[in-house]
């Protein structure tokens, strides 16, 4: 999917993630999505990919699963989101 903006592509990828009855660990969202991860930014430039798993809780404990979130800078100032709970 294609997205004006990064922060909009993650937002949809929390919120489908949401539907599927998985809450995002803020600790982890924070640190991995608003701290930007290893890269210290959110946006990836042209040409260039971000991943991050974020941890997700299920029924008020920690889940084994994770939310895989790459997100690639397009040469039109798009982002492509690919995003699955593995």
């Amino acid at each position: 999917m294609y997205f004006k903006s990064a922060t909009s592509a993650v937002e949809f990828a929390k919120e489908e993630t949401e539907k599927k009855g998985y809450k995002v660990d803020w600790s982890s969202w924070f640190t991995q999505i608003a701290c930007g991860g290893r890269y210290g930014k959110l946006r990836p430039s042209i040409g260039e990919y971000h991943s991050f798993t974020v941890d997700l809780i299920k029924g008020n404990k920690e889940s084994d699963k994770c939310l895989s979130i790459t997100l690639y800078g397009m040469d039109s100032g798009k982002y492509e989101l690919v995003s699955y709970i593995n």
